[in-house]
Protein backbone atom coordinates (compact mmCIF):
# COMPACT_ATOMS: atom_id res chain seq x y z
CA UNK A 1 0.00 0.00 0.00
CA UNK A 2 3.05 2.05 0.71
CA UNK A 3 4.75 1.82 -2.32
CA UNK A 4 1.11 2.24 -4.11
CA UNK A 5 0.59 5.45 -2.61
CA UNK A 6 3.65 6.88 -3.41
CA UNK A 7 3.85 5.98 -7.16
CA UNK A 8 -0.05 7.78 -7.18
CA UNK A 9 1.72 10.87 -5.44
CA UNK A 10 4.34 10.71 -7.97
CA UNK A 11 2.03 10.58 -10.83
CA UNK A 12 -0.18 13.06 -9.37
CA UNK A 13 2.60 15.40 -8.70
CA UNK A 14 4.50 14.93 -12.48
CA UNK A 15 0.89 14.98 -14.19
CA UNK A 16 1.33 19.14 -14.21
CA UNK A 17 4.91 18.97 -15.59
CA UNK A 18 4.89 20.35 -19.53
CA UNK A 19 5.79 17.76 -22.03
CA UNK A 20 8.39 18.26 -24.64
CA UNK A 21 6.02 19.01 -27.21
CA UNK A 22 4.51 21.74 -25.58
CA UNK A 23 7.37 23.51 -24.74
CA UNK A 24 8.89 23.26 -27.95
CA UNK A 25 5.04 23.89 -29.33
CA UNK A 26 5.72 27.68 -27.03
CA UNK A 27 9.33 28.34 -29.05
CA UNK A 28 7.54 28.66 -32.22
CA UNK A 29 6.21 31.55 -31.10
CA UNK A 30 9.12 34.11 -30.26
CA UNK A 31 6.54 37.03 -28.27
CA UNK A 32 5.67 34.47 -25.70
CA UNK A 33 9.04 33.51 -24.87
CA UNK A 34 11.35 35.66 -22.45
CA UNK A 35 14.61 34.65 -21.60
CA UNK A 36 16.11 35.89 -18.44
CA UNK A 37 18.90 35.45 -15.95
CA UNK A 38 18.36 35.22 -11.54
CA UNK A 39 21.43 37.61 -10.79
CA UNK A 40 22.50 38.32 -7.24
CA UNK A 41 25.48 38.80 -4.93
CA UNK A 42 26.64 35.46 -3.22
CA UNK A 43 23.66 33.87 -0.66
CA UNK A 44 20.98 36.49 -1.50
CA UNK A 45 18.62 33.64 -2.81
CA UNK A 46 19.15 33.18 -6.56
CA UNK A 47 19.52 29.24 -6.53
CA UNK A 48 16.26 29.13 -3.75
CA UNK A 49 13.96 31.69 -5.77
CA UNK A 50 14.69 29.20 -8.94
CA UNK A 51 13.44 26.67 -6.88
CA UNK A 52 10.33 27.85 -5.84
CA UNK A 53 9.96 28.65 -10.19
CA UNK A 54 10.58 25.12 -10.85
CA UNK A 55 8.53 24.08 -8.56
CA UNK A 56 5.65 26.13 -10.13
CA UNK A 57 5.71 23.29 -12.45
CA UNK A 58 5.65 20.41 -10.89
CA UNK A 59 9.01 19.51 -11.53
CA UNK A 60 10.36 19.19 -8.03
CA UNK A 61 7.58 19.30 -4.35
CA UNK A 62 7.11 22.35 -3.40
CA UNK A 63 7.90 21.70 0.01
CA UNK A 64 11.52 20.90 -1.34
CA UNK A 65 11.90 24.16 -2.71
CA UNK A 66 14.37 26.37 -1.73
CA UNK A 67 16.21 23.12 -0.01
CA UNK A 68 16.57 21.17 -2.78
CA UNK A 69 18.95 23.30 -4.89
CA UNK A 70 18.10 21.75 -7.73
CA UNK A 71 20.06 23.90 -10.16
CA UNK A 72 22.99 23.39 -8.39
CA UNK A 73 23.78 20.23 -10.45
CA UNK A 74 27.54 19.08 -9.21
CA UNK A 75 28.70 17.63 -6.40
CA UNK A 76 31.13 20.02 -5.27
CA UNK A 77 27.97 22.91 -5.53
CA UNK A 78 25.90 20.56 -3.12
CA UNK A 79 28.63 20.74 -0.79
CA UNK A 80 29.61 24.23 -0.92
CA UNK A 81 25.98 25.29 -1.37
CA UNK A 82 27.01 27.84 -3.75
CA UNK A 83 26.52 27.65 -7.28
CA UNK A 84 29.36 27.80 -9.80
CA UNK A 85 28.20 27.11 -13.77
CA UNK A 86 25.01 28.45 -14.55
CA UNK A 87 22.48 26.01 -15.79
CA UNK A 88 19.55 26.83 -17.53
CA UNK A 89 15.87 25.18 -17.61
CA UNK A 90 12.71 25.94 -19.96
CA UNK A 91 9.38 27.04 -17.68
CA UNK A 92 5.76 27.26 -19.13
CA UNK A 93 3.78 30.40 -17.31
CA UNK A 94 -0.08 30.44 -17.74
CA UNK A 95 -0.63 34.64 -17.60
CA UNK A 96 -4.06 35.75 -16.23
CA UNK A 97 -5.21 39.10 -16.82
CA UNK A 98 -2.63 41.92 -15.27
CA UNK A 99 -4.57 43.89 -12.51
CA UNK A 100 -2.58 47.55 -14.31
CA UNK A 101 -2.51 47.39 -17.66
CA UNK A 102 -0.71 50.81 -18.17
CA UNK A 103 2.31 49.68 -16.25
CA UNK A 104 2.39 45.91 -18.50
CA UNK A 105 5.30 46.68 -21.26
CA UNK A 106 4.79 43.48 -23.03
CA UNK A 107 1.44 42.23 -24.37
CA UNK A 108 0.89 39.36 -22.44
CA UNK A 109 -2.42 37.96 -23.24
CA UNK A 110 -3.90 34.67 -21.80
CA UNK A 111 -2.02 32.23 -23.74
CA UNK A 112 0.62 29.69 -22.29
CA UNK A 113 4.51 31.70 -21.93
CA UNK A 114 8.00 29.67 -22.52
CA UNK A 115 10.22 31.08 -19.74
CA UNK A 116 13.64 29.94 -20.09
CA UNK A 117 15.83 31.10 -16.86
CA UNK A 118 19.45 30.68 -16.51
CA UNK A 119 20.21 30.52 -12.56
CA UNK A 120 24.10 31.83 -12.50
CA UNK A 121 26.94 32.14 -9.69
CA UNK A 122 26.94 34.88 -7.04
CA UNK A 123 30.75 34.58 -6.32
CA UNK A 124 33.11 36.78 -7.45
CA UNK A 125 35.85 34.13 -8.78
CA UNK A 126 32.63 33.15 -10.91
CA UNK A 127 32.02 35.81 -12.82
CA UNK A 128 32.76 34.78 -16.27
CA UNK A 129 29.69 32.54 -15.72
CA UNK A 130 27.33 35.74 -15.45
CA UNK A 131 28.72 37.55 -18.40
CA UNK A 132 27.82 34.72 -20.72
CA UNK A 133 24.52 34.19 -19.40
CA UNK A 134 23.92 37.71 -19.93
CA UNK A 135 24.24 37.20 -23.59
CA UNK A 136 22.14 34.49 -23.70
CA UNK A 137 19.18 36.62 -22.02
CA UNK A 138 17.03 39.46 -22.46
CA UNK A 139 15.89 40.40 -19.09
CA UNK A 140 17.10 39.46 -15.70
CA UNK A 141 15.66 39.06 -12.13
CA UNK A 142 18.51 41.20 -9.80
CA UNK A 143 17.64 39.85 -6.46
CA UNK A 144 18.97 42.51 -3.36
CA UNK A 145 19.08 40.22 0.26
CA UNK A 146 16.88 43.24 2.17
CA UNK A 147 18.96 42.74 5.12
CA UNK A 148 22.36 43.00 3.50
CA UNK A 149 21.37 45.71 1.30
CA UNK A 150 23.30 46.73 -2.11
CA UNK A 151 26.86 44.57 -2.48
CA UNK A 152 29.89 44.55 -4.67
CA UNK A 153 28.16 41.83 -6.80
CA UNK A 154 25.24 42.84 -6.70
CA UNK A 155 26.57 46.42 -8.29
CA UNK A 156 29.27 43.74 -10.60
CA UNK A 157 25.78 42.33 -12.09
CA UNK A 158 23.76 45.84 -12.36
CA UNK A 159 27.39 47.24 -14.17
CA UNK A 160 26.87 43.79 -16.90
CA UNK A 161 23.45 44.22 -17.30
CA UNK A 162 23.59 47.70 -18.27
CA UNK A 163 26.84 47.01 -20.63
CA UNK A 164 24.39 44.09 -21.90
CA UNK A 165 21.65 46.35 -22.39
CA UNK A 166 19.33 43.50 -20.77
CA UNK A 167 16.53 44.68 -19.11
CA UNK A 168 16.08 44.17 -15.69
CA UNK A 169 13.40 43.73 -12.59
CA UNK A 170 14.32 43.70 -8.88
CA UNK A 171 13.52 41.51 -6.36
CA UNK A 172 13.77 42.23 -2.71
CA UNK A 173 14.53 39.22 -1.55
CA UNK A 174 14.08 37.52 2.46
CA UNK A 175 11.99 39.88 3.92
CA UNK A 176 11.43 37.33 6.20
CA UNK A 177 14.64 38.24 7.73
CA UNK A 178 13.09 42.06 8.78
CA UNK A 179 10.54 40.25 10.61
CA UNK A 180 12.47 37.47 12.80
CA UNK A 181 15.74 38.61 12.46
CA UNK A 182 15.52 42.43 13.12
CA UNK A 183 12.25 42.10 14.64
CA UNK A 184 11.39 45.10 12.66
CA UNK A 185 7.45 47.06 12.74
CA UNK A 186 6.11 47.28 9.29
CA UNK A 187 6.58 51.07 9.69
CA UNK A 188 10.75 50.93 9.92
CA UNK A 189 10.59 47.61 7.34
CA UNK A 190 8.60 49.81 4.65
CA UNK A 191 11.18 52.70 5.58
CA UNK A 192 14.13 50.74 5.21
CA UNK A 193 12.54 49.25 1.69
CA UNK A 194 12.13 52.38 0.33
CA UNK A 195 15.88 53.01 1.26
CA UNK A 196 16.97 50.08 -0.55
CA UNK A 197 14.97 50.58 -3.70
CA UNK A 198 16.66 54.21 -3.84
CA UNK A 199 20.22 53.01 -3.39
CA UNK A 200 19.68 50.81 -6.55
CA UNK A 201 18.52 53.83 -8.44
CA UNK A 202 21.36 55.52 -7.54
CA UNK A 203 24.21 52.88 -8.62
CA UNK A 204 21.91 52.66 -11.94
CA UNK A 205 22.31 56.27 -11.78
CA UNK A 206 26.25 56.10 -11.78
CA UNK A 207 25.63 54.17 -14.97
CA UNK A 208 24.03 57.10 -16.65
CA UNK A 209 26.26 59.43 -15.60
CA UNK A 210 29.26 57.37 -16.92
CA UNK A 211 27.94 57.06 -20.16
CA UNK A 212 27.38 60.65 -20.81
CA UNK A 213 31.02 61.30 -19.91
CA UNK A 214 32.05 58.66 -22.20
CA UNK A 215 30.11 59.97 -24.78
CA UNK A 216 31.13 63.70 -23.83
CA UNK A 217 35.02 62.58 -24.43
CA UNK A 218 34.25 60.44 -27.87
CA UNK A 219 33.17 63.83 -29.49
CA UNK A 220 35.40 66.17 -27.95
CA UNK A 221 32.55 68.02 -26.71
CA UNK A 222 33.79 71.46 -25.49
CA UNK A 223 31.42 73.12 -22.45
CA UNK A 224 29.01 74.85 -25.44
CA UNK A 225 28.34 70.78 -27.16
CA UNK A 226 27.00 69.62 -24.02
CA UNK A 227 24.11 70.18 -24.68
CA UNK A 228 24.05 68.03 -27.76
CA UNK A 229 25.50 65.37 -26.04
CA UNK A 230 22.51 65.66 -23.28
CA UNK A 231 20.12 65.99 -26.42
CA UNK A 232 21.82 62.54 -27.93
CA UNK A 233 21.29 61.18 -24.63
CA UNK A 234 17.53 61.87 -23.91
CA UNK A 235 16.82 60.19 -27.63
CA UNK A 236 18.82 57.29 -26.48
CA UNK A 237 16.92 57.39 -23.12
CA UNK A 238 15.17 54.06 -23.10
CA UNK A 239 18.00 52.20 -21.65
CA UNK A 240 17.65 54.40 -18.42
CA UNK A 241 14.23 53.93 -18.11
CA UNK A 242 14.66 50.17 -17.97
CA UNK A 243 17.02 50.44 -15.26
CA UNK A 244 14.52 52.64 -13.09
CA UNK A 245 12.92 50.48 -10.22
CA UNK A 246 9.81 51.36 -8.23
CA UNK A 247 6.75 49.51 -7.50
CA UNK A 248 4.62 51.80 -9.20
CA UNK A 249 6.44 50.45 -12.54
CA UNK A 250 5.68 46.89 -12.10
CA UNK A 251 9.48 45.51 -12.25
CA UNK A 252 9.65 45.51 -8.22
CA UNK A 253 8.93 42.36 -6.30
CA UNK A 254 8.92 41.91 -2.48
CA UNK A 255 9.88 38.03 -1.66
CA UNK A 256 11.03 35.62 0.65
CA UNK A 257 12.40 32.61 -1.78
CA UNK A 258 12.80 30.19 1.14
CA UNK A 259 9.62 30.08 2.32
CA UNK A 260 7.92 30.23 -1.23
CA UNK A 261 6.17 33.65 -1.04
CA UNK A 262 6.12 36.56 -3.05
CA UNK A 263 3.90 39.73 -4.25
CA UNK A 264 3.94 42.98 -6.25
CA UNK A 265 1.34 46.08 -5.06
CA UNK A 266 -0.75 44.57 -8.11
CA UNK A 267 -1.18 41.47 -6.27
CA UNK A 268 -2.70 42.98 -3.28
CA UNK A 269 -4.63 45.65 -5.08
CA UNK A 270 -6.22 42.77 -6.79
CA UNK A 271 -6.82 40.79 -3.55
CA UNK A 272 -8.81 44.06 -1.54
CA UNK A 273 -10.13 46.18 -4.18
CA UNK A 274 -13.71 44.43 -4.09
CA UNK A 275 -13.70 45.00 0.21
CA UNK A 276 -12.99 48.42 -0.44
CA UNK A 277 -15.15 48.96 -3.58
CA UNK A 278 -12.21 50.95 -5.31
CA UNK A 279 -10.63 50.05 -8.87
CA UNK A 280 -7.86 48.11 -8.50
CA UNK A 281 -5.15 49.78 -10.74
CA UNK A 282 -5.65 52.68 -8.33
CA UNK A 283 -5.48 51.34 -5.40
CA UNK A 284 -2.17 49.72 -6.64
CA UNK A 285 -0.75 53.48 -7.47
CA UNK A 286 -2.53 54.72 -3.86
CA UNK A 287 0.01 51.69 -2.44
CA UNK A 288 3.06 52.65 -3.71
CA UNK A 289 2.92 56.03 -5.66
CA UNK A 290 4.99 57.06 -8.80
CA UNK A 291 6.53 59.96 -7.17
CA UNK A 292 7.57 57.96 -3.85
CA UNK A 293 5.28 59.93 -0.90
CA UNK A 294 3.25 58.21 0.84
CA UNK A 295 -1.04 58.19 0.25
CA UNK A 296 -3.41 57.47 3.40
CA UNK A 297 -6.40 55.89 3.70
CA UNK A 298 -9.44 57.05 5.98
CA UNK A 299 -11.70 54.14 7.12
CA UNK A 300 -14.55 56.30 8.21
CA UNK A 301 -14.87 58.72 4.95
CA UNK A 302 -13.21 55.78 2.70
CA UNK A 303 -11.00 58.36 1.07
CA UNK A 304 -7.05 58.40 -0.27
CA UNK A 305 -5.22 61.23 0.98
CA UNK A 306 -1.47 62.40 0.42
CA UNK A 307 -1.40 63.96 3.98
CA UNK A 308 -1.61 62.72 7.10
CA UNK A 309 -4.03 64.72 8.40
CA UNK A 310 -5.00 63.05 11.57
CA UNK A 311 -1.53 62.76 12.37
CA UNK A 312 -1.79 58.95 13.12
CA UNK A 313 -1.78 57.60 9.73
CA UNK A 314 -0.16 55.15 8.50
CA UNK A 315 0.79 54.65 4.97
CA UNK A 316 -1.40 52.24 2.76
CA UNK A 317 1.79 49.77 1.53
CA UNK A 318 1.90 49.02 5.56
CA UNK A 319 -1.94 49.01 6.48
CA UNK A 320 -2.67 46.58 3.68
CA UNK A 321 0.01 44.92 3.05
CA UNK A 322 3.01 44.66 5.53
CA UNK A 323 0.57 44.54 8.13
CA UNK A 324 -0.97 41.54 7.42
CA UNK A 325 2.17 40.26 6.20
CA UNK A 326 3.62 40.74 9.80
CA UNK A 327 0.15 38.96 11.38
CA UNK A 328 0.33 35.77 9.81
CA UNK A 329 3.99 35.72 10.80
CA UNK A 330 3.16 36.69 14.53
CA UNK A 331 0.30 34.04 15.13
CA UNK A 332 2.12 30.94 13.25
CA UNK A 333 5.24 31.14 14.70
CA UNK A 334 4.00 32.00 18.13
CA UNK A 335 1.56 29.20 17.61
CA UNK A 336 -1.71 31.27 18.14
CA UNK A 337 -4.07 28.45 17.36
CA UNK A 338 -7.41 30.55 17.15
CA UNK A 339 -6.08 33.81 15.71
CA UNK A 340 -4.13 31.71 12.77
CA UNK A 341 -7.74 29.74 12.34
CA UNK A 342 -9.25 33.20 12.38
CA UNK A 343 -6.76 34.46 9.71
CA UNK A 344 -6.52 31.51 7.21
CA UNK A 345 -10.45 31.82 6.73
CA UNK A 346 -10.27 35.41 6.50
CA UNK A 347 -8.09 35.06 3.59
CA UNK A 348 -9.97 32.61 2.04
CA UNK A 349 -7.28 29.37 2.34
CA UNK A 350 -8.16 25.78 2.04
CA UNK A 351 -5.30 24.77 4.26
CA UNK A 352 -5.26 20.94 5.86
CA UNK A 353 -5.63 21.16 9.60
CA UNK A 354 -2.37 18.79 9.78
CA UNK A 355 -0.07 21.39 8.22
CA UNK A 356 -1.62 23.98 10.19
CA UNK A 357 -0.87 22.22 13.52
CA UNK A 358 2.45 21.45 12.64
CA UNK A 359 4.68 20.97 15.53
CA UNK A 360 7.70 22.69 13.05
CA UNK A 361 5.99 26.62 12.49
CA UNK A 362 8.14 27.35 9.94
CA UNK A 363 6.88 24.64 7.99
CA UNK A 364 3.05 25.49 8.90
CA UNK A 365 3.45 29.14 8.04
CA UNK A 366 5.19 27.85 4.63
CA UNK A 367 1.91 25.91 4.06
CA UNK A 368 0.21 29.32 4.65
CA UNK A 369 2.28 31.37 3.02
CA UNK A 370 3.00 29.59 -0.58
CA UNK A 371 -0.91 29.21 -0.54
CA UNK A 372 -1.56 33.06 -0.10
CA UNK A 373 1.26 34.64 -1.84
CA UNK A 374 2.50 31.76 -4.20
CA UNK A 375 5.93 33.04 -5.38
CA UNK A 376 5.52 31.62 -9.04
CA UNK A 377 2.18 33.45 -9.83
CA UNK A 378 3.93 37.13 -8.69
CA UNK A 379 7.46 36.63 -10.11
CA UNK A 380 6.48 35.37 -13.74
CA UNK A 381 3.75 37.80 -14.16
CA UNK A 382 6.16 40.34 -13.52
CA UNK A 383 8.68 38.95 -16.14
CA UNK A 384 6.13 38.05 -18.70
CA UNK A 385 4.81 41.95 -18.51
CA UNK A 386 8.09 43.60 -17.76
CA UNK A 387 10.83 41.54 -20.13
CA UNK A 388 10.90 41.56 -23.48
CA UNK A 389 10.39 39.06 -25.98
CA UNK A 390 13.46 38.11 -28.26
CA UNK A 391 11.94 39.79 -31.20
CA UNK A 392 11.97 43.23 -29.20
CA UNK A 393 14.84 42.76 -27.12
CA UNK A 394 17.53 41.98 -29.90
CA UNK A 395 16.53 45.32 -32.08
CA UNK A 396 17.74 47.19 -28.67
CA UNK A 397 21.15 44.98 -28.66
CA UNK A 398 21.92 44.78 -32.23
CA UNK A 399 23.44 48.27 -31.79
CA UNK A 400 25.63 47.37 -29.18
CA UNK A 401 26.91 43.73 -31.01
CA UNK A 402 27.49 46.21 -34.17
Amino acid sequence: QAGASWRWERKEKMSGVPSVEELSELMREPSRVRNLCVLAHVDHGKTSMTDSLIASNGIISARLAGKLRFMDTREDEQLRCITMKSSSISLKYQPSPPVRPSTVKHHTGTEAHLINVIDSPGHVDFCSEVASALRLCDGALVLVDVVEGVRTQTVAVLRQAWVERVTPCLVLNKIDRLIVELQMDPADAHRRLQRLIENVNAVCGTFYQEQFLERAHEMDAEEGDVDKVKEQMERDGTLQKQFEFSPANGNVAFASATVGWAFRVEDFAGLISQKLGMKAEGLALAMWPPDGKDAYFNPKTRAVSRKDETGKGVPMFVQFILNQVWAVYDSLLSSDEERTLKIVDSLGLQVPPRELSNRNREEALRSVMMRWLPLSRSVLAMAAEQLPPPTAAQGERVRRLL
